[in-house]
């Protein structure tokens, strides 16, 4: 988040400061680990597919999936030739790409290539089928810091987290009066405190519990189990088991804020690094705290302790690290998202002065070092001893400044019905700017597109419901209940 100086040069109340920012340069940076389509070597035995791609435009990358045999699988964006293939059935799949506000649709779709000791081909034919364009449609309005939207599976009603400590429904696009729970006593609003998330369990519409992501009066972190009542789908009990408190008491920002469970049904929390410039205690690079790491714990088990470590993480077992580290060197994970279909987590991760970043991983690889304090996106912070050996940087980055921004705000890979142009690409935002920006990830960073909207005050957040329609939450901050949701929507749908 911004400074106060520029809160005020913006006239925004400090509700949720997620970085303290200065202005630098203004530049969009795509850093990618990931490779295109190899072409291997030829083998004796083996066969080839020479791949043909056409009709799009100069510096367009296609999107093709090629598997076969042995568990095959290739990524292919430009034409070229796989060698080296084992003999048998492959199959090409080509998907939509997006270009400015154009739809390209390749043909054909799927088709199979039989590959022996010589080389087949295939060829994919893209063209433009529609225009494509983004729009804010407003659901619901009389929010108070509207920090976080969910709900659960197939679920039609939408489950909004305002940071007073309020989790309050949204039912047939009304507000009801009557909060879903209220835990406005347990917490506090003093910079980026508060009630910062809630996640259902994975068993929710079995067994009635979700867990909530707050700070409490002393200004530690505090995850919490609770339970819908039985009597009332629209109530909770009011009454939560703490399943875990991380020590964050010497400053007010840098609390991370979500939770979230993981497609192998793991809980997952994001933890900032403690607060203060620069990291100044070293949390983030320290595997003894909890503090500036991606946490990963087991809340399934219903025995006498609130969580179990899982087995397989990365760090368990080792003298002086913290077995539920999942990944570390993190400064304020404000949001993350995993993407099921592609098996990627998405990190947005919160800069300090010059960068925002969004880290892209395979959300099985444990072990992960995002950088921070020894790097602020691909720059070095710590000039000094700056080593990035082992350090895993951004897949994209971009500057603060007047284009730039303050403060990521990461989203969601669309994978609802109601886009199907929008499939498989990640959304997010910026704090202080309100734009919406999208990209697609395949190997790395592509189809980096400005939607250009300008979302109405501050966004907070962005939200999925029961179905996958994506939400974004803004607050103009103009009074205490000025906050919005807003579903994202196809601009030309009726």
């Amino acid at each position: 988040m911004a400074t106060a100086r520029l809160y005020a040069r913006r006239f925004l109340m400090l509700l949720l400061a997620l970085v303290l920012v200065a202005c630098g340069g203004s530049s969009e940076v795509s850093v990618s680990s990931g490779s295109g389509p190899g072409t291997g070597t030829g083998t004796p035995g083996r066969g080839a597919i020479a791949v043909s791609i056409s009709g799009l435009p100069q510096g367009t990358g296609g999107d093709l999936t090629v598997t076969g045999p042995n568990g095959f699988r290739q990524r292919v964006a430009t034409s070229t030739t796989l060698t080296g293939l084992v003999p048998g059935t492959y199959t090409v799949v080509a998907g939509n790409v997006l270009t400015g506000s154009t739809t390209l649709s390749p043909q054909p779709v799927t088709q199979q290539v039989a590959v022996g000791s010589g080389t087949s081909s295939v060829a994919v034919t893209y063209s433009a089928t529609a225009a494509f364009a983004l729009a804010l449609r407003e659901v619901v309005t009389g929010l108070a810091a509207p920090v976080h939207l969910t709900a659960p599976p197939n679920d039609s009603r939408l489950f909004v987290v305002e940071r007073a400590g309020r989790v309050r429904i949204v039912q047939n696009g009304t507000l009801l009066p009557t909060p879903f729970l209220d835990i406005s006593a347990l917490t506090t609003t003093d910079g980026e405190r508060g009630l910062l998330s809630m996640a259902f369990d994975p068993g929710y519409a079995a067994n009635g519990r979700f867990y909530l992501y707050y700070t409490n009066l002393g200004g530690n972190i505090v995850i919490a189990r609770y339970q819908v009542s039985a009597a009332d789908p629209n109530l909770a009990g009011t009454t939560g088991a703490i399943v875990l408190t991380i020590p964050h008491p010497d400053f007010n920002n840098h609390n991370g804020g979500l939770l979230a469970f993981g497609p192998d049904g793991m809980l997952y929390l994001g933890v900032g690094d403690g607060g203060g410039e620069g990291d100044p205690s070293g949390h983030a690079q320290d595997p003894g705290t909890l503090l500036g790491k991606l946490l990963r714990i087991n809340v399934s088990n219903s025995g006498a302790q609130p969580y179990a470590i899982p087995p397989d993480n990365p760090f368990v077992g080792q003298a002086g690290r913290r077995g539920e580290i999942w990944a570390t060197g993190l400064r304020n994970p404000w949001r993350f998202a995993f993407d099921p279909p592609a098996g990627n987590l998405y990190i947005a991760d919160v800069g300090q002065d010059q960068r925002e970043e969004i880290d892209v991983e395979p959300a099985a690889s444990g072990g992960l070092n995002y950088g921070w304090n020894v790097t602020e996106g691909t720059l070095c912070f710590l000039a000094a001893s700056c080593n990035t050996q082992g350090l895993t940087l951004p897949q994209l980055e971009y500057d603060h400044g007047p284009s730039g921004g303050c403060a990521v705000i990461g989203g969601y890979v669309y994978r609802g019905n109601a886009m199907p142009a929008l499939l498989g690409r990640y959304l997010y935002s910026d704090l202080c700017s309100g734009w919406l920006r999208s990209f697609a990830f395949r190997d790395g960073v592509t189809e980096k597109l400005d939607w250009g909207i300008a979302a109405p005050g501050s966004v907070l957040s962005f939200g999925m419901d029961g179905q996958g329609e994506l939400y974004l939450l803004a607050d103009t901050f103009a009074s205490g209940t000025s906050g919005k949701v807003f579903r994202i929507v196809d601009r030309n749908a009726p």
